[in-house]
């Protein structure tokens, strides 16, 4: 077969993941990972590429845990039983052909290390064994369950609200109605079947991909919506309005509610989680949870990519971490899980109002401006570490990014991975003129570092 320079792990829209390529993975993960756990969404083309991996990982002499279909949080969950796991499946667009997303033991996504190690390994060629030493294949179907039994026991003590629930006929169907239900959640359960056909609708706010659930929300006074993507790990919130949330806003209640002690965010969060966070707002909110001790309290920001997050949170054992609209729990998997997070929400909602606690949260103003830089951005990178400790020695900085917290906002500057020329900022205030003000600073910041001198 013709070897590509890279492993495609994922469909394009301008190149479809084919068997052959689920073939040459599983080849390669098999030189390293000796036992493999696999799990598959609901996309047609899904059992064809988990038999191609499959045949890929046995062949060249490694076991594989079968999961079959579960969701997401499940494969992630269940990823501890091997050395890492893969799931297949394809939930950004409808047409097309599900590929491979591969997942460490401790439900985190693998790094950027981790797959160029697998193109090496292809590129190079894998000695495959002969018959009597390829792999065995172990079918496993209590996976859903183990994670239902303890996400449960987590919840257990503290019982749901009313809430309209949409799990667009996908894997999530079989964890999250049970364990709503399992702690008292009052649930309008819909699409809460498994079918490979169903056309699942959008997780946008446009009009006419809420207009649904906005409806039905309405139609049920007090109740919350929740609408998961068919793998649960994404979701969109709706309030007792039946409006729909920001995935920020989001987050900003669950740290509300759950008052975590560390916490790990991309860099180019709101200034709203931060406020949040560190008690800047103050939304009184019921809660079972105790308020940490504020000397232990620690908001680790990192650079806008899963890794990352996952790393900053597991180094430092934070309980929350978020990242492109995902929320991650501690002590389950490093992995989002929209079924847990529905859960919690719940929770909030049986003795708080969802819409009462966001009219309390302050309007934050931004701007966004791109420079152009006429240096290298190592000379950029140069003169901003040298010259924004001037601006606030509020600073924070990773792999091309920096967060600058000011008396009344801050502002997130990031190098453009695609546009080596180019450096874009993001400002955030409270206060209209006071953003103002701050954008002439950052003009002022820039005009320093664009020339590297």
């Amino acid at each position: 077969m013709e070897h590509s320079d890279k492993l495609l792990l994922r469909s394009s829209s301008s190149e479809d993941t084919t068997p052959e390529m689920g073939i040459r993975i599983g080849q390669a993960l098999a030189v390293d990972y000796k036992t493999v756990v696999v799990g598959m969404d609901l996309v047609k083309s899904s059992p064809m590429m988990k038999a191609a991996l499959i045949s890929g990982l046995i062949s060249a002499g490694a076991n594989v845990i079968d999961l079959d279909i579960v969701s997401e949080p499940v494969a992630a969950y269940a990823a501890r039983m091997g050395d890492c796991c893969v799931y297949v499946t394809e939930f950004r667009q409808f047409d097309l052909v599900s590929g491979y997303l591969l997942i460490n033991r401790d439900g985190s996504f693998f790094g950027k290390d981790q797959i160029r190690r697998l193109e090496l390994v292809d590129q190079q060629g894998v000695e495959l064994p002969d018959y009597k030493s390829i792999g065995n294949i172990k079918p496993y179907y209590n996976a859903t369950r183990h994670y239902n039994d303890d996400l449960y026991a987590r919840s257990k003590d503290i019982p749901g609200g009313s809430m309209v629930l949409n799990c667009n006929c996908g894997a999530a169907t079989d964890s999250a109605p049970q364990v709503l239900n399992a702690i008292g959640t009052d649930i309008i359960s819909i699409n809460a079947q498994k079918d490979r056909n169903f056309l699942t609708s959008s997780l946008s706010v446009k009009e006419a991909d809420i207009r649904h659930m906005k409806a039905l929300v309405e139609a049920n006074p007090g109740s919350i919506g929740i609408s998961m993507n068919r793998i649960g790990n994404l979701m969109r919130v709706f309030d007792e309005n039946g409006d729909p949330l920001t995935d920020e806003q989001v987050l900003a209640l669950l740290i509300l509610y759950t008052r975590p002690e560390k916490i790990a965010v991309t860099m180019d969060v709101s200034w709203l989680i931060s406020d949040i966070f560190k008690g800047r707002v103050n939304i009184p909110i019921n809660t079972p949870h105790p308020m940490p001790d504020a000397e232990k309290m620690k908001l680790i920001v990192a650079a806008p990519s899963s890794w990352g997050i996952h790393k900053a949170q597991a180094d430092n054992e934070a309980e929350l971490g978020f990242y492109d609209g995902g929320f991650v729990f501690k002590g389950v998997s490093y992995s989002p899980d929209a079924i847990h997070a529905a859960v919690v929400l719940s929770q909030f909602s049986s003795t708080n109002n969802i819409r009462d606690a966001l009219d309390q949260f302050p309007e934050y103003f931004v701007e966004n401006r791109t420079y152009k830089l006429s240096c290298s951005q190592t000379d950029f990178s140069r003169m901003m570490d040298q010259n924004v400790t001037e601006v606030s020695p509020v600073v924070e900085y990773d792999k091309g990014c920096w967060r600058i917290d000011m008396p009344e906002g801050g502002f997130f500057v990031k190098l453009d991975s695609e546009q080596e020329d180019t450096v874009s900022v993001t400002a955030e205030s409270t206060d209209k003129l006071y953003l103002v003000g701050l954008m002439e600073i950052i003009d002022t910041l820039m005009d320093k570092c664009v020339s590297g001198q």
